[in-house]
């Protein structure tokens, strides 16, 4: 496990700032990069309990303050540097992200893959980072679309540009906050790099949109608009507002219920990328469906295509699940039962990949939790959730509470 708290990065203009990463024991390759949004830091509210929910499922997660949000390395929450806020621009924030990128490779190596998670603000720094070759995939959460729509007021624009500054309130510091007129000029000069529309449909990648529909702070329109850009899936947290129902200082021990549901949306949008890289495990698992189709002495057309759809999932070729039938290699599903309730969870996953599945593919599903040992009322449970719930998935805490409660 590696776990670095308020490290230090340089990032643009050579200025230094915070940043935390930790990488689990069982860590499996996938590292969440978030970035803060606007009057935002790495701490602020309920981030670091964000965290932690996705460091328990094995995620590396790494949180940093961008260098000019007027923090410093010695206080990173309560602006005590507003000369650099007041100098902060967009394209200091878009290269900040490349310079965290770099001091990750200091630490990482290989690099693992990397899920570029932003907020507001910062979910349009990481679309507009999202050609980087070290990312995966793109995640936003209420997100903005567009930075040119943020001075699109000329009368503001006007008595901006005439006194060279203007100031927006912090209402939890009472600080008011100052923006130095550079900050649009910065825009005009780079105007192309920082065009979120032309970024969004040039991203040859994963992306995953996520918006509250009572967001105040930035519209649901431009989550549609990210969506339809960058053909993405768009999920709406019913009734939650632009930070999903946390405040700073959050002092509760548990997520808020959005962020809690943002958190699952998330996992399983990672998890559902995630090769499987062990060859023993993929093997089990197919094995497993082969015993269950030869549980009657024989196997039907429909059962052998389906073999060949999970087998192709798995990264198993048709030479390598007939040595399975050939072979009859025995099933061993793992001792530990919570790595039975996970390995059940990622075999439902691969069933309900494409939102949709069949009569032989629920009998197998069921059986297999049976064969792993685990509870049928509970793995019934299971499924059923899946089924009403298609591409939301379960949370680890969710899933873990369902098997307890109806325990052998």
């Amino acid at each position: 496990m590696l776990s670095l708290r308020n490290a230090i990065y340089i990032g643009s203009k050579k200025r230094a700032s915070l940043y935390d990463l930790t990488i689990p024991g069982d860590f499996q390759g996938d590292l969440i990069v978030f970035i803060h949004g606007y009057k935002g830091y790495k701490d602020w509210g309920a981030w670091n309990l964000m965290e932690q929910a996705f460091v328990e499922q094995g995620f590396g997660f790494c949180k940093f303050n961008l260098t000019h949000n007027g923090g410093t390395t010695e206080n990173g929450i309560d602006f005590p540097d507003l000369e650099a806020f007041a100098n902060n621009t967009y394209s200091k924030e878009k290269f900040d992200v490349q310079a965290i990128l770099n001091e990750l490779e200091k630490h990482l190596n290989p690099m693992p893959r990397i899920h570029l998670m932003g907020h507001s603000r910062g979910g349009g720094i990481a679309l507009l980072n999202g050609a980087d070759k070290r990312i995966s995939s793109v995640i936003t959460l209420a997100a903005i679309s567009s930075v040119a729509s943020r001075f699109s007021d000329e009368k503001m624009l006007a008595a901006w540009k005439e006194t060279g500054v203007r100031y927006v309130k912090n209402e939890r510091t009472k600080q008011d906050m100052p923006h130095y007129y550079s900050q649009y000029l910065d825009f005009v000069e780079f105007k192309e790099e920082l065009d979120i529309e032309k970024a969004c449909k040039n991203l040859n990648k994963p992306n995953l949109v996520i918006h509250g529909d009572k967001d105040t702070s930035v519209s649901m329109d431009e989550g549609v608009e990210i969506a339809q850009w960058t053909n993405s899936p768009l999920y709406t947290i019913e009734n939650t507002d632009h930070v999903f129902g946390s405040s700073h200082p959050w002092k509760q021990e548990e997520l808020p219920e959005a962020l809690e549901e943002v958190v699952t949306i998330v996992s399983t949008f990672i998890l559902k990328q995630q090769p499987v890289k062990l060859a023993d495990e993929n093997t089990q698992l197919a094995s497993q469906l082969v015993a269950l189709t030869k549980v009657d002495g024989e196997t039907k057309e429909m059962e052998l295509e389906f073999l060949l759809q999970i087998s192709e999932q798995l990264g198993l070729s048709k030479e390598d699940l007939i040595e399975l039938f050939e072979k009859q290699i025995a099933v061993t599903p793992p001792k530990n039962e919570v790595d039975r309730i996970i390995q059940f969870y990622r075999l439902t996953l691969l069933m309900f990949v494409d939102q949709e599945i069949h009569h032989e593919e629920l009998k197998a599903l069921r059986n297999a939790g049976i064969q792993m040992g685990l509870n049928p009322t509970a793995t019934e449970e299971v499924i059923k959730l899946i089924q009403l719930y298609p591409g939301k998935g379960i949370a680890v805490e969710k899933l873990i509470q369902i098997f307890q409660v109806n325990h052998n």
